[in-house]
């Protein structure tokens, strides 16, 4: 039986985190008492002693800057948080409702491109939003991987196309079809011939320009993280999203790339070629580029199912 305790050892956080998380710091002639930050700590780091919040459990931190973020009078650093002063959260969300709905219906999966290259500075602020997504305990764990020119979208489609022909024929043998089926559902095989056979539809019209689910555009970007970690899956996906949200913002088009993700994690070939280390999953990937394209109208959704409990 694993003898129960209430948090890990210095030890196993850096091997989780994979890097030395500091303790928060009190400036006790700044702070006031005002036990903020002993209210939205998450993990209890802070208690109360003589009316002024002291660090006690200083090993539970995982950095997550809340208590640096809320203190009044900035009484509490932390290597980890502390960011330009210049930079101050306002009273308001920075943003509208209004505004930022649109912005999510603006945002449209773009599948034609200009030959325009994105420059370093742009993919480097596209990754920056990425950034500042959550990740789950704050591990920041996601990494990318970036592919600027159009000499290596173009290797990496043809990596992809080998792929889909491989599983193309993989799925016309019907033992193979049921054991994926059993595997991954019926719907989800249905849908894989969809995008194999549409492939094949593809090539044989011989659309040079056509993107459905080769890469295409100016520049790829993927996100890949440990195995080890269970939230990663989502940390990456939301990651790519925020990323999408700022390229769109800087005129750019992004469209997600379902197969290139499929590949890097099912064929040794692909992974290797990206250079994702053997213990990570790839959990999203994106084209970026200027679109060729203009989208005048706003496209609507099913409405959402929702159940009240």
């Amino acid at each position: 039986m694993i003898k129960e305790r209430l948090y890990i050892q210095e030890s196993e956080k850096e091997e989780i985190y994979e890097r030395r998380i500091s303790p928060p710091v009190i400036d006790t002639d700044k702070c006031t008492g005002c036990g903020e930050c002993i209210r939205v700590c998450p993990l209890h780091v802070f208690k109360n002693h003589s009316e002024k919040p002291q660090i006690a459990y200083s090993s539970a931190c995982f950095a997550c800057g809340h208590c640096w973020a809320v203190c009044p009078t900035g009484a509490i650093t932390q290597a980890e948080s502390v960011t330009n002063e210049d930079f101050q959260q306002g009273t308001k969300p920075a943003v509208s409702p209004d505004a930022l709905q649109m912005l999510f219906r603006e945002r449209r999966s773009i599948r034609l491109f200009k030959e325009n290259h994105v420059s370093k500075e742009h993919l480097d602020r596209i990754i920056d939003a990425g950034r500042y997504a959550p990740t789950g305990s704050n591990i920041q764990s996601v990494n990318y991987i970036v592919l600027p020119t159009q000499e290596k979208i173009k290797e990496l489609r043809g990596l992809i196309g080998k792929f889909i022909e491989k599983t193309t024929k993989q799925l016309n043998n019907r033992l193979i079809a049921w054991l994926y089926s059993l595997k991954a559902g019926r719907a989800a095989l249905h849908i894989m011939r969809f995008y194999c056979f549409a492939y094949q539809f593809i090539k044989q019209q011989e659309e040079k320009n056509s993107y459905i689910f080769l890469p295409y555009g100016s520049a790829v970007i993927l996100a890949h993280a440990p195995s080890s970690d269970i939230m990663a899956e989502f940390n990456c996906a939301v990651a790519i999203y925020n990323c999408s949200l700022m390229a769109h913002s800087m005129g750019l088009g992004t469209c997600f790339l379902g197969f290139v993700k499929t590949a890097a994690n099912m064929d040794k070939k692909v992974k290797q070629w990206l250079n994702i280390p053997k213990d990570h999953v790839c959990h999203g990937a994106m084209v970026v580029g200027y679109p060729d394209i203009k989208y005048h109208r706003l496209v609507e959704r099913k409405k959402p199912n929702v159940q009240l409990l």
